[in-house]
């Protein structure tokens, strides 16, 4: 009998200890219509862009990645891969770019909803500039499909001469965006462009700072979520993406 009770001792402590070290992410991927998107992946990455979990949408759209080890997380990424230009599996019309969620803080269950269509918001960064203005700074770079696509299938379907040749920017004068801090509605203070260089033979691309204030009540957690929300009104393209925000640096 003692054997047994001090079996089911450790039993309960292992269940315990796996339940404070374990996370779930789950969500539902729609369109920006509210529409679900069936067989859509859903990809966490370690921070050296590994491979971390992954799983699919079911026909409603919802996902669970149970068992996750806490801890942070490069990104997560979700689209339905045949839509992915370079897949070459449906028509123009269908393609559709990323949704990206950036720095995920993994420290309890999560929820996170992703929204794609055909613009794509890339290698967003939150930061405080410190020593005066008391509000944030995003870094993001939007992708536009619809200029992807303007190039020759030779250009688009090939990855190294995409990175020499496409220029996927989009201008200032098509560029809309809103920001929320925790479903806060942000005031955009100013949205500047930026030029940067990337791919193998720094091709130069347009990405974005905005300024943006906060709100004057701060969150009750370690951090916030972001939110951007764009448009690229040259083409009716929207995108939409996600930046976890530790709150160390935000005093």
């Amino acid at each position: 009998m003692k054997h047994l009770w001090a079996f089911a001792f450790c039993t309960f402590l292992f269940g315990t200890c796996c339940s404070q070290t374990l996370i779930s992410i789950s969500g539902r991927v729609t369109d920006f219509d509210g529409n679900p998107v069936d067989s859509s992946i859903v990809e966490i990455f370690h921070p050296d862009f590994s491979a971390a979990y992954a799983t699919y949408t079911d026909e409603n759209g919802y996902y669970s990645i149970n068992n996750v080890k806490k801890g942070k997380y490069m990104a997560l990424a979700a689209m339905r891969l045949k839509e992915y230009p370079r897949k070459n599996a449906v028509t123009e019309n269908d393609m559709r770019l990323e949704f990206w969620a950036w720095n995920i803080i993994a420290d309890t269950d999560l929820t996170i909803n992703p929204r794609y269509h055909r613009l794509e918001l890339y290698g967003t960064n939150v930061f405080k500039i410190e020593g005066g203005y008391g509000g944030m700074m995003i870094y993001v770079r939007p992708m536009s499909l619809e200029k992807y696509l303007s190039y020759s299938k030779e250009v688009y379907l090939d990855k190294s001469k995409a990175e020499k040749k496409a220029d996927v920017s989009v201008a200032p004068e098509h560029f809309k965006v809103k920001v929320f801090m925790d479903e806060q509605e942000l005031h955009v203070n100013s949205v500047q462009p930026v030029e940067e260089y990337a791919g193998t033979d720094n091709l130069p691309v347009t990405g974005y700072i905005i300024q943006v204030d906060l709100p004057e009540n701060k969150p009750e957690k370690q951090y916030c979520i972001f939110r951007i929300e764009a448009e690229n009104t040259e083409y009716g393209e929207k995108g939409e993406n996600l930046y976890f925000y530790e709150l160390k640096n935000y005093e």
